[in-house]
């Protein structure tokens, strides 16, 4: 009866072991999206102002460059991020603090037709 008891209670021990360390686990790689998620985005904003100085870039297409910019070095570093409005966040929130630097790289205009 008592092996019994004590085979229970490891089990039981070795499964809530488990579970904490994976959600430890869930925590850090959350944490570490979100720490390398800012620079990251910071430069990809720069890198698709950038390019908007050698080719016509719209806004629209600058903000989706950097997000696939930071998408796909996420996904290299493999860490996937499932709510792709965090990445876009982290990129408007880029533009915005970057706003002076980015205007160091005057951005070319649309050729006419």
């Amino acid at each position: 009866m008592m092996d019994a008891l004590v085979t229970l209670f490891i089990t039981i021990i070795t499964a809530v072991i488990v579970y904490v360390g994976s959600e430890i686990r869930k925590n850090e790689r959350a944490r570490t999206i979100f720490n390398v998620l800012e620079p990251l985005a910071k430069d990809a904003v720069v890198a698709a102002q950038k390019m908007g100085a050698t080719q016509y870039l719209s806004g629209v297409a600058k903000k989706n460059h950097a997000v696939k910019t930071v998408t796909q070095a996420l996904l290299n570093a493999g860490f996937t991020v499932k709510d792709e409005q965090t990445i876009v966040n982290a990129v408007e929130q880029a533009y915005a603090k970057q706003r002076d630097l980015l205007k160091q790289y005057p951005q070319k205009d649309r050729e006419a037709d």
